[in-house]
């Protein structure tokens, strides 16, 4: 997509009468060091909204913190009706995602 830049489509979810595939592109910058933020781009075809930071800090065992902060706020309309089993739905997910995310961090910065 660019430089730092990088588009992101998952696979459909799904919980009771509502499915959904996010897509986002994000841009990513960074000191290079310890500190890296994430923007989402307005892009044709995309229906989620994302922004955050990684905070990368050294621990005493001559480790690396990694720490994540970020909001998702996707695009799809939910009927008021089923918007509690959703939201519990939408955190399981979102913490199974964050989780996948730093175990694929952890790998590479192991190889590295």
């Amino acid at each position: 997509m660019g430089p730092d830049t990088y588009r992101f489509i998952s696979r459909e979810r799904s919980a009771g009468p509502v499915s959904m595939v996010a897509r986002y592109t994000a841009r990513y910058e960074g000191n290079g060091v310890d500190r890296i933020r994430l923007e989402s781009l307005p892009v044709e075809g995309d229906n989620t909204d994302i922004h955050g930071t990684i905070v990368l800090e050294g621990t005493s065992e001559n480790g690396t913190r990694v720490r994540l902060t970020q909001t998702i706020a996707p695009d799809t309309p939910v009927p008021r009706l089923v918007q509690g089993v959703i939201r519990s739905f939408v955190q399981r997910e979102a913490a199974a995602s964050v989780r996948g995310f730093l175990g694929n961090v952890r790998r590479e910065m192991e190889t590295t």
